[in-house]
């Protein structure tokens, strides 16, 4: 009889925690584990959610939000991430794989563009004019620490979204972002 209560004790155990684990996942539900995001600047997050398996699948926004939508790489999970003035407010479960499946293509990002890896290193003020030369349109600044400024650019060609990273004057880093970053 005891070894009865203890098995039954067990099954309804795994039974609550299967239900649990189940609920978490349902549409609009937060992504219990990457509520550590939540206020984290955007491309911080998109780093971090890279880190974690999470694959990038496209974007949208709104008068007052932008929604980018990733993808679970182990499980095939979608979620969404609403980003506010820069920063990550919600990550939340979506309706379904299918909601990551539309909209654009995955962006490449973290990588440099092969027209500016010259101008790694170039004095800021100079290169900016040479940006311009080469098709590139200046969108915004953002301050990321005391010694650095990211300067964001529209490419001409291509229209993807290029940030400049400058610190003492020179370009230290120049690489591809999601498009969302060159939003004003």
């Amino acid at each position: 009889m005891k070894l009865h209560r203890v098995i039954a004790g067990v099954v309804s155990s795994l039974v609550i925690a299967a239900t649990f684990s189940a609920q978490a996942q349902n549409a609009g539900d937060s992504v219990r584990e990457l509520n550590d995001l939540v206020n984290v600047r955007g491309r911080d997050g998109e780093v971090q959610l890279q880190q974690r398996g999470y694959i990038y699948r496209w974007a949208e926004s709104s008068d007052d939000a932008v929604y980018s939508y990733w993808t679970q790489s182990s499980t095939g999970q979608c979620i969404t991430v609403r980003t506010e003035q820069g920063r990550y407010v919600s990550l939340a479960y979506t309706g379904g794989t299918a909601d990551c499946d539309r909209g654009d293509p995955p962006a490449v990002s973290n990588t440099a563009p092969p027209a500016l890896q010259d101008m790694v290193g170039a004095r800021a003020g100079q290169a900016e004019a040479e940006l311009q030369r080469r098709g590139y349109s200046y969108r915004r600044n953002e301050r990321i620490s005391n010694a650095a400024v990211a300067s964001f650019w529209i490419e001409g060609n291509s229209g993807r979204c290029v940030e400049v990273v400058t610190s003492d004057g020179r370009y230290q880093n120049i690489y591809y972002v999601d498009w969302h970053h060159c939003e004003n």
